[in-house]
């Protein structure tokens, strides 16, 4: 029943960023007023949400970075989806969404979105806590030195 349980969860989660990774392939860039740039930026000398963020995000658009993102959680959502490379991909989605939560967290900080951002990042903490022993294995040796 757990493995049932985590299959669907990981297929879940896969879904969701195989969609979000797919969502920011075409740039398009958030629109940022003159005057909140005047009022943010020029009179109180501060890069503080929400304008800091979208100044941040439409940087990361223009340059490609996002792009490569996108690739990698496609990629990281259709390793979850096949149940031999399951744990590779929540693996490689780990440090995306816990960078993707972290940024909403200290550039965007909207309470709603850092619920969201946290959830996601704890679902795919508890998801690969079900390969604990598998990933120690391979980490630690028998005698319990790190390679």
């Amino acid at each position: 029943m757990y493995t049932k349980i985590h299959s669907l969860l990981t297929i879940l989660l896969a879904l969701f960023f195989i969609y979000k990774g797919v969502d920011k392939m075409p740039i398009k860039l958030k629109d940022i007023s003159k005057e909140e740039i005047v009022s943010t930026i020029i009179e109180k000398n501060s890069y503080e949400a929400p304008v800091g963020y979208k100044i941040t995000m439409n940087t990361f658009r223009q340059s490609g970075f996002l792009r490569m993102i996108a690739f990698f959680q496609i990629l990281a959502g259709v390793l979850m989806i096949l149940p031999a490379t399951r744990a590779l991909g929540l693996l490689l989605l780990l440090p995306i969404i816990f960078n993707i939560f972290c940024m909403h967290v200290f550039f965007d900080n909207r309470m709603g979105e850092n619920i969201e951002t946290g959830i996601l990042l704890a679902l795919n903490l508890g998801l690969c806590s079900f390969y604990y022993k598998k990933l120690i294995s391979a980490v630690v040796d028998k005698k319990g030195v790190l390679f």
